[in-house]
């Protein structure tokens, strides 16, 4: 009796297990066309776009399309051929044409199996493609895009130009055409009229600078340089150099260095103004700097450093009396072991560090020197007299 009631209920579990693993017969679960989706997980992978996808999207491998055919519900994936494939209905190429083309050959496909007027066919999700970089970028090689990806968004994604990369001629290589692209001007002044939309085969090349004529730009901590141009001026070496997108500590003034010719010194308020020869070198400051006065002035001490400024201005400055100070005889002391040097205290340059020194004249020297003897003398007559009255 006990080995009956187990093999009763070892045959009530065979047959639960028969019909839960292989389905019965009159089961419509796993039948398509039967009001059961075939819907696959990209379809239900929501897609972002900057902008509506139209009819005139071209399909390519990677491609997702939805479809509704009557009561049933499909993902289809356009193959690595251009070829997609729906059940009882066959295939058709569509890889390379718009969607508005291959929507059409797909309805005609569908419509030998299916009523035609509830048929429909949408995107579901748009391919990825590469993207080959090559030049003066972070990353050179090829690069997965998603769909609608703007120049822009793919140069910072893959690292931003270095250095030494001639951003004003960014190439978008096409086909057979090449697409020129001021991404300097986009970066800086906000200009994308040239964000161009990549596409599936496109190649983008970002220029070196050339080893030749260039100007270098020196910040603390960071060098350089741009391609030269005769008309450009330093506000756009700076611009062109991206260092509005660095911080900015602060800067106080500009040493521009042009080769054969001695360092001058010049306020940001003219780097807009001002233009350099080929391999100049261009030097930030950021420490305030500083001039230094002595001698026959009210005033001695140091002064902020003022590019426009001559000794003259400083001596001004410093209030010296033409009575006491000798114009002709200014001198300066210049270098890391200073030495003297007679300048033209209204023409000539004077640079940060330099100590002005203002002489005595022949009149303020000559009382210096009279008082110097009238108090030897009375010195001396006062020494004789103590002397002579204790003998």
């Amino acid at each position: 009796m006990r080995s009956f009631i187990v093999y009763l209920i070892l045959a009530c579990v065979c047959a639960f297990a028969s019909d839960s693993m292989f389905g019965n017969s009159s089961s419509k679960s796993f039948v398509l066309g039967e009001g059961t989706s075939t819907r696959g997980a990209a379809s239900l992978t929501p897609m972002y776009a900057e902008m509506p996808v139209d009819s005139n999207y071209v399909l390519g491998p990677g491609d997702f399309l939805d479809l509704m055919l009557e009561d049933k519900y499909l993902s289809i994936q356009v193959y690595p051929d251009g070829y997609i494939a729906v059940e009882e209905c066959g295939a058709v190429h569509v890889g390379g044409k718009t969607f508005g083309e291959a929507q059409k050959l797909i309805l005609d496909m569908v419509s030998k199996r299916y009523k035609r007027e509830y048929c429909f066919v949408q995107l579901a999700a748009l391919k990825k493609f590469r993207v080959n970089a090559m030049g003066a970028i972070g990353l050179v090689g090829q690069h997965i895009v998603d769909p609608q990806t703007r120049l822009s968004l793919f140069i910072r994604s893959i690292g931003n130009p270095l250095p030494n990369a001639n951003t004003e001629d960014v190439q978008v290589i096409r086909g057979k055409d090449t697409i020129h692209v001021n991404y300097t001007a986009m970066t800086t002044n906000g200009d994308f009229s040239n964000d161009v939309m990549l596409e599936q085969g496109d190649k983008v090349f970002v220029p070196f600078i050339p080893m030749g004529d260039n100007v270098t730009l020196m910040f603390p901590g960071f060098r350089t340089s741009v391609a030269y141009r005769a008309d450009r001026t330093l506000q756009e070496y700076f611009d062109l150099a991206g260092a509005n997108r660095m911080h900015n500590y602060g800067y106080k003034s500009v040493c521009v260095r042009e080769p054969g010719k001695d360092p001058r010194w010049i306020t940001l308020a003219e780097m807009r103004t001002t233009t350099v020869e080929p391999n100049t070198e261009i030097e930030f400051f950021v420490k305030e700097l500083f001039v230094y006065i002595g001698g026959a002035l009210n005033y001695i001490g140091r002064y902020s450093y003022n590019p426009t400024w001559h000794a003259l201005d400083y001596i001004a400055s410093g209030g010296i009396n033409t009575n006491t100070g000798n114009w002709g005889q200014v001198k300066v002391w210049r270098g890391d072991k200073p030495k003297a040097i007679t300048i033209n205290v209204a023409t000539d340059p004077i640079l940060p560090g330099d100590y002005i020194e203002i002489p005595k004249s022949h009149y303020e020297s000559f009382k210096d020197f009279t008082l110097f003897l009238a108090s030897l003398l009375s010195v001396i007559s006062t020494v004789f007299i103590i002397y002579t009255s204790n003998k």
